[in-house]
């Protein structure tokens, strides 16, 4: 979402938010529904104009988990919130900082990208375990509601929100669903009008090869469960085993986030 403000499933009426929404809504496995106005996902959020960052304090967010590099973080700074939130970082480098490196080089091509996306998924569990473990330690100690993010709110953040959901009971159907608003919400032709960069070099040369890096591709939310599947025995044993949410634990976030 962005630019004209795209109001689908979701979105927020916000001038210059890239990918940014309420991911509540979901039915459950039990029967409930996920709160509306706890769970919020989004993209970089350094393009937000003063209106848009009151509407965002307006809601009242006491966590933010922010998923991306030192580097990312000091390019495009997150600095609409105040020290009354919960603000989790970590510096870090990772497969997602070599999927700009293979952009460049210039024989890559679109299949090379997709399959690393596809490695990129593989990995994302066992990459990004402590700020998934520490978004989850956010939520537990009631600091909701929570926002997550990171530079296209797609890829760290996609698979942070796919194990909330999960952990609330949402069936893996619906997980995608969400994961795949990303190609109505995230503008990129808005995103990579707003200033000069190797990315919007990029679209203009070869955009065959930079579409894998920018679309979610239901095959790359699979290739995150297949992870689950056959390291963990499903997402459940991912929970439990990496992360510390276990029975108890989902039991106390669908108490405080789902409803009747």
């Amino acid at each position: 979402m962005s630019g004209e403000a795209v109001m689908e499933r979701g979105g927020l009426p916000l001038a210059s938010a890239f990918n940014l929404r309420d991911f509540g809504g979901y039915p459950t496995s039990d029967g409930r529904t996920i709160r509306r106005g706890m769970l919020y996902r989004s993209g970089t959020m350094a393009l937000l104009t003063p209106e848009d960052s009151a509407q965002l304090q307006a809601l009242g967010i006491r966590a933010i988990c922010d998923f991306r590099r030192q580097g990312e973080r000091r390019s495009e700074p997150t600095s609409w919130h105040d020290a009354t939130v919960d603000y989790y970082c970590r510096d870090y480098s990772g497969a997602t900082g070599v999927l700009v490196d293979m952009m460049r080089e210039e024989r890559t091509t679109a299949a090379d990208m997709r399959a690393a996306m596809l490695a990129v998924y593989h990995e994302i569990a066992t990459e990004h375990a402590e700020a998934y473990r520490a978004m989850f330690a956010q939520m537990l100690a009631g600091h909701v509601p929570i926002l997550i993010n990171c530079s296209a709110g797609k890829d760290r953040t996609g698979a942070g929100a796919a194990m909330v959901l999960a952990a609330l009971g949402v069936s893996r159907d619906v997980i995608v669903e969400d994961y795949l608003l990303t190609n109505s919400h995230a503008d990129w032709t808005w995103r990579l009008a707003q200033g000069e960069s190797h990315l919007s070099r990029m679209k203009a040369a070869r955009a065959d090869v930079l579409e894998p890096l920018l679309i979610a591709d239901a095959a790359y939310l699979e290739a995150l469960f297949d992870h689950f599947d056959r390291l963990h025995g499903g997402v459940d044993g991912y929970l439990r085993d990496v992360l510390g949410v276990g029975v108890a634990e989902q039991a106390a976030l669908r108490e405080a986030l789902l409803v009747p």
